[in-house]
């Protein structure tokens, strides 16, 4: 059943986006009701049940002519006098009866209406939310850089939350209003045609006032959209950040680097209320004074004898019914002047072409770990041409290990980020036992490689699903052999609930030796073929470092492993240096080789390090 369940969310998906590709280039509003009417079954649905529940509601507003011209006031010859009452009474409560035998229909086809828009609104959102996650995945890491995770996470739900009120108003009322505003039109002209043309006469001043204030409606909303992702950018790093703001005292300083977007968000919001108010209050004031002026019409044609009281009130309520109709028409414009900016920016991310190359190879190739760079260039995308690696021409056997120093900003990550394919070179190329990336294809070598870095990610879920999440698949004694290998078992048995312990937000519930151990076990579960480690064991005691350095030396053996080093402990039994500087390697050997060359800048590095360790045992 889950698989079935999985195809068929992939089917919707990928209808979704077949749908917006087909309509690229349209408006925003267009491809938004593309998308919408996907399901036609479910909108043709809806839309008779909405319309039947605004033609089985007139009738209790229309029906008052009726009671006022035909019961109260009408004149029965056939009746006698001292009858008359009684038998309008009879009539009073067979014209009730109707109307209550109406009503279950009428709460029927509204209940079912509701149902199939919810239904619609909320398929469609899901939709929505489906291509956006896909969207993500796809996308290059210079995207996120780019992008910031404040203003991402501000599209997946500010912009998401206002889209789908639009559709709500769309799916929800559209239909209804449109049935109100045609039946009850068609109706008071058939009742009287000169009131009808006097209770219509607010509806073109109304457009002119909305058409008249669309440029600044839209600036506004813009303005909204663009305080409101700033003040999501800045609340993600206000958070990120606390545990060096308290660590610092600097409470005020972050909080009034903070009080300037909440100040802007404060005023672009209220400027666009008290705007959005005063149109509110235009199109009242010509609703309300058109009203009086139908009274008034409606007065001077009885008093004429052009029409009689029981028409006029009757006139009155199905003509309130008419402008619900128009004025759920503009509530829907109005709900889309709000989220037109929050939809253009989803479809720009999904129409974004920033994306990694998943090409699907022809075959199946097994990564081995041999690696070779040739005369690769590189610098990201929108960094002027100021190169970050230049010259890089090396092959690395596979199953050897490899030690990448130098100083900070010198290309060691960016080279690493060419390995795992995050980025392309500009010029040259990188290859996988002879093969290009794309001959093996990118999800191929994703699944052969493994980074443990600095700062070890977590989810926040248990314990044994973080450790899990380096091979799905495996069962949980396989989890608990790994946790062992990483020398995680003890400190995870003793927690609460053991594996099933919770790990909070990006681990926030353990400790960094903790979370670091739990990431090793992860990288052991996993058993690659190309393996990334950013300083494993910075975050771990002497004692547990030492340990553990000895399972990681039996762990690496016969896999490509490149290790980032900011202390040269952490070097010890690799094959292999790279030294890098200002985006080249500039030294390329064995550590004895290095060592030998005195002037060299690994050398010196060395010589350093072992003064301050004797220093360190001196003292």
């Amino acid at each position: 059943m889950p698989s079935e369940q999985t195809a068929s969310g992939l089917r919707r998906q990928l209808s979704g986006r077949l749908v917006l590709d087909r309509t690229a280039g349209r408006s925003p509003l267009w491809r938004l009701l593309a998308l919408l009417m996907s399901d036609r079954r479910t909108v043709w649905a809806m839309a008779i049940f909405q319309g039947l529940q605004a033609a089985t509601y007139i009738p209790f507003q229309a029906a008052i002519t009726y009671l006022i011209d035909h019961i109260i006031g009408g004149t029965f010859s056939g009746v006698p006098a001292e009858l008359l009452t009684t038998h309008k009474m009879w009539l009073v409560a067979a014209w009730a009866g109707a109307l209550l035998a109406l009503w279950p229909l009428h709460a029927w086809c509204t209940v079912r209406a509701f149902s199939l828009s919810q239904r619609l609104i909320r398929t469609t959102t899901a939709r929505l939310r489906r291509l956006i996650v896909d969207q993500l995945q796809r996308m290059s890491l210079s995207y996120f850089t780019r992008k910031g995770a404040g203003a991402l996470s501000n599209q997946v739900t500010v912009d998401l939350g206002r889209v789908e009120g639009f559709l709500g108003n769309v799916a929800g009322h559209l239909m209804v209003g449109m049935t109100l505003c045609i039946a009850s039109t068609i109706w008071i002209f058939w009742l009287n045609w000169k009131l009808a043309l006097v209770g219509m006469i607010a509806l073109p001043f109304q457009i002119l006032v909305i058409r008249g204030t669309y440029k600044k409606v839209r600036v506004l909303n813009r303005r909204v959209q663009a305080t409101t992702e700033d003040f999501s950018e800045r609340i993600v790093e206000f958070i990120g950040g606390m545990r060096l703001t308290k660590s610092l005292g600097n409470e005020e300083v972050a909080a009034e680097r903070m009080d300037a977007a909440i100040e802007e968000v404060r005023q672009s919001g209220l400027a666009q209320s008290v705007f959005m108010r005063w149109i509110g209050m235009g199109i009242q004031f010509i609703g309300e004074y058109s009203t009086t002026l139908t009274w008034c019409a409606a007065a001077f044609l009885v008093v004429s004898g052009q029409a009689t009281i029981g028409e006029t009130v009757g006139f009155m309520g199905v003509l309130g019914l008419a402008r619900n109709g128009v004025y759920t028409w503009m509530g829907a414009y109005d709900a889309w002047q709000s989220a037109q900016p929050g939809m253009a920016s989803l479809l720009e991310l999904i129409d974004s072409r920033e994306l990694e190359e998943f090409q699907q190879p022809q075959k199946h190739i097994p990564v081995q770990g041999g690696i070779t760079f040739r005369q690769v260039e590189f610098h990201y995308p929108g960094a002027d041409g100021k190169q970050v690696l230049s010259g890089i021409d090396l092959r690395i056997p596979a199953g050897q290990r490899i030690g990448l120093v130098g100083e900070t900003g010198a290309g060691k990550s960016t080279f690493l980020d060419l390995v795992l394919g995050f980025y392309r070179p500009q010029s040259g190329e990188v290859r996988y036992d002879g093969h290009t990336l794309d001959e093996v294809g990118l999800l191929t070598l994703r699944r052969a490689c493994a980074i443990m870095g600095q700062d070890a990610f977590l989810w926040n879920t248990t314990v044994r699903e973080n450790i899990r999440y380096g091979r799905p698949l495996a069962t949980d004694a396989e989890v608990e052999a790994a946790a062992k290998r990483a020398q995680a078992h003890d400190f995870i048995s003793a927690l609460e609930k053991g594996y099933d312990t919770a790990c909070g937000e990006r681990g926030s519930k353990l400790s960094g030796g903790q979370r670091q151990r739990i990431a090793l076990a992860r990288l052991f579960l996993r058993e690659p073929r190309i393996v990334i480690l950013d300083e494993p064991t910075s975050a771990l005691d002497l004692e547990t470092e030492a340990r553990l350095q000895h399972d990681l030396d039996l762990f690496c053996e016969g896999r490509t492993t490149f290790i980032v080093a900011h202390r040269l402990s952490t070097l010890r039994g690799v094959d292999r240096i790279l030294v890098f500087s200002k985006g080249r390697i500039v030294e390329d050997g064995s550590p004895a080789e290095l060592i030998a060359k005195p002037e060299g800048r690994y050398a010196r590095l060395h010589a350093l390090t072992v003064r301050q360790e004797a220093r360190a045992a001196a003292s």
